[in-house]
């Protein structure tokens, strides 16, 4: 059954939804807006999940994601609603999308002249078949439907596409096959850290990241993505679902969920946006559930992150609003991470300064700098509380020395957030961003289903189950639930 059909009906079931993040709430209004009676619990004080934002000092920052591509998806939602996004959301195409530097002084910014250039326009007729054929098939379609979307008879001449999946070939090759300069080579590489994942273990299908980008372009929310979250909660509250914030899930079973408070919740439908792995660690009770989250925890988790929020005073012109300063070594890197199991000795260094775009998120004549390295998601063998300080000032320390000259004396506010911090706010297990690494095919494209294996009502939305991470996905992932879950209304 087609979503727009299945809103069309009135199910007169009821619902609850574990976890007030992105994928949850977009959850909530597609059952709301079927007929559902639905409950959505949330155990921090507010929802957004990873979507979170920090004030201080006259200072905003987005502390999740920061780049929004795609912007279909979410107006489709928007659409299903019967809302009109542009009525809630502003979104400003930002150029260039991100500006890469190296320490050897090399740098280029990704704009409509990099993707012109023959090499990079090359890569981006590759990757389109990679997009036309798996967008419908894979990104949009559960496993579970893949081969009933495959033979449809519109998308059998895409197949031609099939053998450029290069299933057996990593990315970090292709990177080698497309670009002759290593520095280009490196760029390319970096969009397996959009799924947490080392690019010399990561299919060379994920070349279709920065397809995605360049042909969607790189948005920015005005008055940050913090934003998103805010006006779903608000059209979550408009269209009649029920928000308990401070609300946390002790366990789940099939008539429903219990509170920590002892409180029952009963439910026809359970959906649970979250880690699935600490559901099936922590949360389900089901005589198979153990056995479950062992054979789930077997892949290598995906890499957390480590954040540091700067207060800058001044404003650098050689800064965009996305910045990448690459390490030198790259493969050192991964290495020290995800075989290692310890933080980057010099890692690569995101920057975003959405002041750039937004200049109500820093006081006048200053910048809020968004800093951001991957990170292991290891918070047993780790003491981040007592490595963190530390952590910090080294990536500062690598910026003022190898890039930013005298950037330590123009900061005026600085803390930081933890692998550590993650797990704690999100429930991910170790801080890991994605759940699984994208290493090797299967835990690619067989992520975590989004229907439960153990209990027939429950189902799973967010970054770490079908299609997996990143704001676009999750919405879709909720799209995905909601259409399996139409089987039982």
């Amino acid at each position: 059954m087609e979503i727009s059909n299945f809103m069309n009906r009135r199910s007169g079931k009821s619902a609850v939804v574990i976890g007030g993040g992105i994928g949850g709430l977009a959850t909530a209004l597609r059952l709301k807006k079927a007929g559902c009676r639905v409950t959505l619990l949330e155990k921090n004080s507010t929802v957004g999940g990873k979507v979170a934002e920090r004030r201080v000092n006259g200072f905003r920052w987005d502390v999740g994601p920061s780049l929004f591509t795609m912007p279909q998806i979410l107006d489709r939602l928007f659409t299903d609603l019967g809302e009109s996004r542009e009525k809630y959301l502003t979104l400003e195409p930002l150029s260039p999308t991100c500006r890469y530097r190296w320490a050897d002084g090399y740098q280029f910014d990704e704009n409509e002249f990099f993707w012109a250039r023959p090499d990079s326009a090359r890569l981006l007729r590759h990757a389109e078949g990679l997009y036309n054929l798996s967008s419908s098939a894979f990104l949009e379609s559960d496993p579970s439907e893949l081969w009933k979307k495959v033979l449809n008879p519109f998308l059998l001449p895409l197949l031609r596409f099939l053998p450029a999946m290069s299933p057996f070939r990593s990315l970090a090759s292709a990177s080698r096959h497309f670009y002759s300069d290593p520095h280009l080579q490196q760029f390319l590489q970096r969009f397996a850290t959009y799924n947490g994942s080392d690019p010399e273990q990561t299919p060379a299908t994920f070349a279709v990241i920065p397809y995605v980008q360049a042909h969607f372009g790189g948005w920015f929310i005005r008055g940050g993505i913090r934003r998103l979250a805010d006006t779903l909660g608000q059209l979550a509250e408009k269209h009649g679902v029920e928000i308990q914030t401070s609300a946390q899930v002790q366990a789940i079973d099939g008539s429903g969920v219990t509170l920590t408070s002892g409180k029952k919740i009963s439910a026809d439908l359970i959906f649970h946006n979250g880690d699935v792995l600490a559901a099936y660690q922590n949360l389900i009770h089901h005589p198979r559930a153990a056995s479950v989250a062992a054979q789930m925890a077997k892949p290598q988790r995906a890499i957390s992150g480590f954040v540091v929020l700067l207060g800058v005073k001044g404003k650098d012109p050689t800064l965009a609003h996305h910045n990448i300063f690459f390490s030198d070594n790259y493969p050192l890197e991964f290495q020290q991470m995800f075989r290692e199991n310890r933080p980057a000795e010099n890692p690569t260094i995101y920057l975003c300064i959405s002041s750039r775009s937004d200049p109500a998120s820093a006081p006048a004549e200053h910048d809020n700098y968004f800093l951001l390295v991957n990170a292991p998601a290891n918070t047993t063998s780790i003491d981040w509380a007592k490595e963190s300080p530390k952590y910090a000032d080294q990536i500062i320390r690598i910026l003022d020395q190898k890039f930013l000259p005298g950037l330590q004396a123009k900061i005026v506010h600085q803390e930081w957030i933890s692998p550590a911090d993650f797990e704690s706010r999100d429930g991910a297990v170790g801080g890991s961003l994605y759940g699984w690494a994208s290493h090797g095919m299967r835990n690619s494209f067989l992520r975590p289903p989004i229907r439960s294996s153990v209990i027939p009502n429950l189902y799973f939305v967010g970054g770490t189950t079908h299609p997996g991470g990143g704001l676009p996905l999750v919405l879709l992932s909720a799209e995905i639930a909601v259409r399996l879950a139409s089987k039982k209304l």
